[in-house]
């Protein structure tokens, strides 16, 4: 019986609220939040509602996706890619209805599958495409922005917010639900504190990616190589065999693989595209000073005060972290199990060739053996080989050397085949820096929002006297 959670409500609470019998509902999360908020209101704290702060909150309607190549249309992103750092789309669309796109300064929150999770929208992200399963929320000033996406990030808010899902497989919110959320109205001094941080955060955030987009740029001009794409290359039987991606491969360059994804046209043109061009061309292998995958271990996850914050694939493309679980430490204080600042992360099992830096934050964090853990050699600057890694030219390479079933895999001696153009170390420094420093932006930002969030959790549990 001790793993069956379990809660008793008295029957006015379910038929004051919307008749829910689904137990979720009731969760010892939502119920503390619950009487935290009753709490606030004895001690004289006035409690809003998340629309009184709020211009506007509202999704769109569900629409068919005509999605076409990257010339043809705008790009689109779906709901967890908001969150991606790079922020690049992979689809494209056009047809598309009115109001999807959106405007810096809004928060908006996931509300299908992973629901809850909040971003601040900015410059970056209003030039793309939003899918319609995120909700909207318009402040009605800056002055509250911050403020209001600090709370939603509590676990106070989330408990009001995730917890409100319904669903099958699939978990919804609605608008509604995140319209009647009750806020407390605190001490103005502490409003400001947490929204000046929160503000400050999103900036860096912002900054951080169009540090990365100008890195990626200066890569194709400072080295005078060509963007290209799936659109860039000739399929076999014309327009019909691109449908179908259909090609040709001479026997002499099979290179004992017969898997078809090992000889994409993309490939060829990449590596056609090096070696045209007047760079140095060399194996990343002589330019790294160590490529590993550390031994598969049993995972014993604890408390946060137990243990130190574990990295897994999907946190390498983040530009915040989401659902960080805490590794036990003396398993994490193995030596090879160390991160170092200026060490690369590369994907090696399922979505394969997220490449993601170590910066100094994070080398006191733990990784998982589904990376690989890339060392340049000190005389290489690691900024450039994480844009290069993240370009095409990189990830066509990565991408070729896949193999197994259902489950992708890479191994690290495929890692350090992948040819690499390699420029002067002015040049590397020129890229690679911009690259190094959107990492700690990133970082930055990470840090002041836990702070602040964390600043709010403390002081409304102080006034209330309820912790989670």
């Amino acid at each position: 019986m001790s793993d069956v959670k379990w809660v008793s409500v008295p029957s006015a609470f379910i038929f004051s609220g919307e008749l829910r019998l689904d137990a979720e509902f009731y969760s010892r999360e939502r119920l503390k939040a619950h009487i935290l908020i009753d709490e606030l209101k004895k001690s004289g704290i006035s409690i809003g509602l998340i629309e009184d702060f709020s211009e506007k909150i509202f999704h769109r309607p569900r629409f068919r996706r005509n999605y076409v190549s990257k010339n043809e249309g705008d790009p689109y992103l779906m709901p967890n890619e908001i969150f991606l750092f790079p922020l690049k789309a992979r689809k494209f669309i056009k047809d598309y209805p009115e109001g999807l796109k959106i405007e810096p300064d809004w928060i908006l929150i996931t509300c299908s599958g992973s629901v809850g999770r909040i971003r601040i929208s900015d410059r970056v992200l209003s030039t793309y495409v939003m899918s319609h399963d995120l909700i909207r929320v318009i402040p009605k000033d800056k002055s509250s922005l911050g403020y209001i996406y600090a709370y939603l990030n509590t676990w106070i808010g989330q408990a009001f917010l995730t917890k409100t899902n319904y669903g099958g497989p699939i978990k919804h919110i609605e608008p509604h639900h995140v319209a009647n959320i009750p806020i407390p109205i605190v001490d103005e001094d502490i409003m400001k504190k947490v929204n000046s941080r929160i503000l400050e955060a999103h900036k860096m955030r912002e900054e951080a990616q169009l540090k990365l987009l100008e890195a990626e740029k200066l890569f194709y001009t400072e080295l005078s190589l060509p963007e290209i794409d799936e659109d860039s290359v000739e399929y076999f039987g014309g327009d019909l065999g691109r449908k179908v991606k259909a090609f040709t491969v001479k026997a002499s360059e099979l290179d004992l693989r017969l898997d078809a994804s090992y000889h994409i046209p993309l490939v060829r043109k990449v590596l056609d595209e090096l070696s045209k061009s007047n760079l140095t061309i060399v194996p990343m292998q002589s330019i790294l000073a160590r490529a590993y995958v550390p031994p598969r271990f049993k995972r014993i996850y604890v408390k946060p005060e137990m243990g130190v914050p574990f990295l897994l694939p999907i946190h390498s493309v983040l530009v915040k972290y989401f659902d960080i679980k805490y590794l036990w430490k003396p398993l994490a204080e193995k030596p090879e199990y160390q991160l170092t600042p200026g060490m690369l992360l590369i994907t090696r099992s399922g979505t394969l060739g997220r490449v993601m830096l170590v910066t100094e934050h994070i080398s006191s964090w733990a990784a998982s053996d589904d990376f690989i853990y890339t060392i340049p050699r000190e005389d290489i600057n690691p900024g450039y080989l994480v844009i290069f890694l993240q370009s095409v030219y990189g990830q066509a390479q990565i991408i070729r050397e896949t193999y197994g079933g259902v489950i992708k895999h890479l191994e690290e001696f495929h890692i350090t085949k992948i040819k690499l153009p390699l420029p002067d170390k002015s040049t590397q420094d020129k890229i690679g820096n911009l690259v190094i420093e959107a990492y700690e932006l990133k970082d930055k930002a990470n840090l002041l929002e836990q702070e602040a969030v964390s600043m709010l959790e403390r002081h409304l549990e102080e006034l209330s006297g309820v912790s989670l």
